[in-house]
């Protein structure tokens, strides 16, 4: 290979590691971290429902026993379909272009209380409705943590800014780009086809792991988990939002990143075997 080949390769290479590292960026903050979609279908898991419903227990215990109640009683009244619900509408005000400052949340029902304090207690209906307004306002409290306003209104700089507002078209150029640098590297070593794989596959890799590589370090040192707050519903429903598009990324990237490594490996090992023959 000559010099100005040589060169030409490496080029190249960094060329399809940026369009690469570019598509991904604008592609992860399109589908994944700015997506309410994707929030709502994978934030309020099964061990995410079961957390937030024992801090929303641990308030909900003082309520009961102010009022002549056995500790726990009341948990299991607030179910995961009513978190699910709940979490939904937090996304889908999180995600309104109205929301800059504050969120507008619904009230938890009353009416799942009320059910239990009839069945299970004597009180009078105006004790029972009195009884699980304080209760309702202690879940929506629990459920509203996270409405803080210097958290909204870093998420609405964040979702009004025009890195996101252009991350779609942005998404499309460079993976257009990706697209026409794979097809010049193809062209280039038309006659060099062991190379050739080398060449794409080696730059998409690279592409990939420049933004798995620090990601990782998040997800390895438990940033997220290290967060100096208290346990909490606000705890809990800060780390799912970061977790869940942490980990969203991490999956995406590295699905990536394995399946080009693979192929990176097979042209390496082909390339080898041909230069043997």
């Amino acid at each position: 290979m000559s010099l100005t080949k040589a060169i030409g390769t490496v080029v190249l290479c960094l060329l399809l590691l940026f369009s690469t590292a570019l598509s991904a960026v604008s592609g992860l903050l399109t589908f994944v971290v700015l997506n309410p979609t994707y929030y709502k279908a994978m934030l309020p898991t099964k061990a995410y429902c079961d957390e937030l419903r024992e801090r929303i227990g641990e308030n909900l215990d003082h309520v009961a026993i102010l009022y002549g109640l056995s500790e726990g009683s009341l948990n299991e009244i607030v179910t995961d379909a009513d978190i699910r619900a709940y979490t939904g509408a937090l996304i889908d005000e999180l995600f309104n272009e109205q929301t800059t400052e504050t969120l507008t949340l619904p009230a938890f029902p009353t009416e799942g209380f009320a059910a239990y304090l009839r069945a299970h207690t004597a009180y009078s209906e105006q004790a029972i409705a009195d009884i699980s307004e304080d209760c309702a306002a202690s879940v929506s409290e629990d459920l509203a943590a996270v409405n803080v306003g210097l958290i909204v209104q870093g998420f609405a700089r964040m979702r009004d800014s025009r890195l996101s507002q252009f991350a779609p078209i942005l998404f499309l150029a460079s993976a257009l780009l990706t697209v026409i640098l794979i097809a010049m590297a193809i062209a280039a070593y038309a006659e060099e086809r062991r190379a050739r794989g080398v060449v794409i596959w080696g730059g998409l890799f690279l592409g990939t792991a420049t933004l798995f590589v620090p990601l990782s370090q998040f997800w390895l040192f438990d940033f997220v988990g290290r967060l100096n707050i208290s346990a909490s519903a606000f705890r809990t429903i800060l780390t799912g939002f970061l977790n869940t598009a942490l980990y969203g990324c991490l999956t995406v990237l590295g699905i990536a990143m394995i399946g080009t490594f693979l192929l990176l490996m097979f042209a390496c090992l082909r390339n080898k075997r041909k230069r043997r023959s």
